[in-house]
């Protein structure tokens, strides 16, 4: 098991989505801890008091009280949060085109549609974390970048 720098957030309001992707993240040998809420204005509530490393936020588009797309645009009018500069994406159940196109207006890093199997969800989270783990980063080390790549080649092999 690979261990994940940074907790990943979930946000859906569907409590059975947190289990496929610890599921997914252990069938990539990801060890990774998951942090879930089922409301938009609770995960707000603990990014902004939150003082541990969040590796990424992964949030459902389609929910009650807050939905995916104010809970990103709450954060971006958000100066704390905006300085952290947490990697953002939507995992969500039907892809819209005028979603899609509001979402990166708003600065998402990703869009996607819930993969139909725990198994095209653990390849497609495995995609996700190499990205970033490589991605340079205004809130990570520089000099760090070369170390994050030789992870990124020993997850692969």
């Amino acid at each position: 098991m690979i261990k994940l720098k940074g907790k990943i957030v979930l946000v859906d309001d569907d409590k059975y989505e947190k289990e496929l992707l610890e599921d997914a993240l252990r069938k990539r040998d990801w060890d990774a801890k998951v942090e879930y809420f089922n409301d938009a204005n609770d995960a707000l509530k603990h990014l902004k008091e939150n003082k541990d490393e969040i590796f990424l936020v992964i949030s459902d588009m389609n929910m009650p009280k807050m939905s995916g797309m104010e809970f990103k645009k709450a954060i971006d009018t958000d100066q704390g949060l905006r300085e952290k500069s947490i990697p953002f994406i939507f995992a969500t159940s039907i892809s819209i085109k005028s979603e899609i196109t509001q979402a990166f207006d708003y600065r998402v890093q990703g869009y996607f549609q819930k993969p139909n199997t725990t198994e095209e969800q653990a390849d497609m989270l495995d995609i996700i974390i190499k990205y970033w783990i490589i991605s340079s980063h205004p809130n990570k080390d520089v000099d760090d970048h070369a170390g994050r790549q030789t992870v990124a080649k020993r997850t692969t092999t």
